[in-house]
């Protein structure tokens, strides 16, 4: 049997010839499937850009479904999605605007210094710590057939535990 050729957008398998190919990757199938995969790994920007001019698909929005599906040329996106889009485009603005380090990573001196300016715990303090005190059922001290593990736990039993016996 001779060459195969393997299209990942299509996800089949023909004849590997020049013709073949040729005719494959010239057909709107293979264009539409590769379209629809790089579409994938556009940034909200141009998706916003682009859905923004389009005007909302009526099928899609009273039906859910639309014949076109990713080639309608009307906007398949609901107004909360557009908001969303819109906010993680201002995030990201955002984040355009703050100076960057030179490398894109964070001067770790500058984190040492935010963190011990805004330390949170302060040793100095005597305030006590308040844990919580966990109650339990009166009606568990009559099952005393319970595994450890199953066993309320109190203060005794923790300074007198016996691990060994956890398993049977």
């Amino acid at each position: 049997m001779g060459k195969t050729y393997y299209c990942d957008y299509c996800d089949r398998t023909f004849k590997d010839d020049y013709d073949a190919r040729k005719k494959h990757l010239s057909s709107l199938q293979h264009a539409k499937n590769r379209a629809d995969h790089y579409a994938i790994y556009k940034d909200p920007e141009t998706i916003l850009k682009e859905e923004s001019v389009k005007t909302p698909c009526k099928r899609y929005m009273t039906v859910g479904d639309c014949a076109f599906g990713s080639s309608c040329r009307f906007s398949h996106y609901t107004p909360p999605m557009i908001w969303e889009l819109q906010r993680l485009v201002a995030i990201k603005n955002d984040k355009e605007s703050l100076p960057q380090p030179k490398n894109g990573w964070p001067n770790p001196d500058d984190i040492i210094k935010e963190y011990f300016e805004n330390a949170m715990i302060d040793l100095s303090s005597t305030e006590e710590t308040n844990y919580p005190v966990w109650s339990t059922s009166s009606r568990l001290d009559d099952y005393s057939y319970l595994p450890p593990s199953l066993q309320p736990v109190t203060p005794e039993k923790m300074m007198d535990s016996n691990f060994s016996k956890w398993g049977s």
